[in-house]
């Protein structure tokens, strides 16, 4: 039976995904609306039947009440395959619950159906026979869309299950090849900016300073993919003051020799978020963007309102460029040319996102402001001789 299932899933998705050419786009579309119109059209089919109480005189009013609870039935398909079409669910998955949706129909249509031919050769079938098939079909396709909707789903996150996995694999052999390949070129490097001199030494330091960039994305990848991979780890309760303070030393040490730079602290000491332990890294990243990108005068700033709490990187920079920021937000997709032009962005994204948090951007006036969003957590209450944050409940 798995077999069969996963054939079929293998079929839907060759017959129906996207694909790169203009036909295969164009079918792609046409089994989407195709799929959810037939959805919405077993609403509309099912009217009929469930208005007969209403078509006829004198019945009832547990008959005009089962009437009404089809009718609602019914505009619940309507309405369901109008959502299906604007929802996040995939054109095979879309036609998979239509076709589940075909079977709720087709399954007891045929029992209904030998039942009125068998009540009408009696010569008995009232309005009340097709009440009861109006309502039987209407509640048994829209339960076989639910049951669509969660097969999808569990189609979904096996196949999420089965990409994380690769991933993870592909994520620890490229994080060991760089690793691996930069410390050579990082000692190799040394070497030759010792024993060179003039140009050559200019371009030997030129490659140890590419060298340790390189390096630096392995950990920038393992710092993504441990936020991404985070399953249900609680939030951690920490002091913003302290975080902000530890990122910002951490990205001084990196660039003392830029005496041009001036990195300042403005956060209390008594303000407290909810996030991923991961968040020192993500904040480290985002100063160390500013600087990298030109800003001379940064500021790492917190406010609070609503429960929640802002932690501000500003930087009198010239701003994150368009094209990267819509590829941050989700607004234009990763191609080869547009890509982005590092991890850093990425990490703090994928590290707010962990925890539940929000990166966002913005430019005021002249400035160019990075905001990393977490709920806001009370002030501990400090356990004797236990420094450690308290782990969310």
């Amino acid at each position: 039976m798995a077999g069969l299932l996963t054939q079929i899933d293998r079929t839907l998705v060759r017959l129906f995904e996207a694909g790169p050419d203009g036909g295969r786009r164009r079918r792609e579309r046409l089994a989407r609306f195709g799929a959810c119109t037939a959805v919405s059209l077993t609403g509309v089919a099912l009217f009929l039947p469930n208005l007969t109480p209403y078509l006829a005189s004198g019945q009832p009013a547990v008959g005009l009440g089962l009437g009404a609870l089809g009718v609602v039935v019914c505009l619940g398909l309507i309405v369901a395959g109008a959502l299906l079409y604007r929802s996040g669910f995939s054109t095979p998955n879309a036609v998979r619950i239509a076709v589940w949706n075909f079977l709720g129909l087709v399954v007891l249509g045929g029992v209904i159906l030998g039942h009125g031919a068998y009540r009408g050769a009696l010569g008995t079938v009232t309005t009340a026979d097709a009440l009861a098939a109006g309502n039987v079909l209407a509640i048994s396709a829209a339960a076989h869309v639910i049951i669509g909707v969660h097969d999808a789903r569990r189609v979904r996150a096996e196949q999420l299950a089965r990409e994380r996995e690769k991933f993870a694999v592909l994520s620890r052999v490229l994080r060991h090849n760089l690793r691996n390949d930069a410390t050579v070129l990082i000692g190799q490097s040394e070497r030759l900016v010792d024993e060179l001199d003039g140009s050559l030494a200019e371009t030997a330091d030129a490659l140890h300073q590419r060298s340790r960039t390189v390096g630096g994305l392995a950990e920038k990848t393992k710092t993504m993919v441990e936020a991404l991979d985070r399953r249900s780890t609680p939030n951690a309760r920490l002091n913003v003051h302290d975080v902000a303070t530890d990122a910002v030393d951490e990205v001084r040490e990196v660039v003392a020799d830029e005496a041009d730079v001036d990195i300042t602290v403005d956060v209390p000491t008594n303000l407290w978020i909810w996030a991923d332990d991961r968040i020192e890294t993500a904040l480290a990243e985002l100063v160390e963007n500013a600087v990298e990108h030109g800003g001379s005068d940064i500021r790492v700033t917190a406010t609070t309102h609503d429960g929640t709490v802002d932690v501000r990187v500003e930087d009198d920079g010239p701003g994150i460029p368009d094209d990267e920021r819509a590829i941050l937000s989700g607004d234009t997709e990763i191609t080869q040319l547009k890509h982005g032009s590092g991890l850093g962005l990425w990490v703090a994204r994928s590290v707010a996102e962990a925890a539940n948090g929000e990166l966002t951007f913005d430019t005021d006036g002249e400035r160019t402001v990075v905001r990393l969003a977490h709920d806001r957590a009370e002030s501990p209450v400090e356990a004797a001789g236990d420094p450690s944050p308290a782990a969310a409940t």
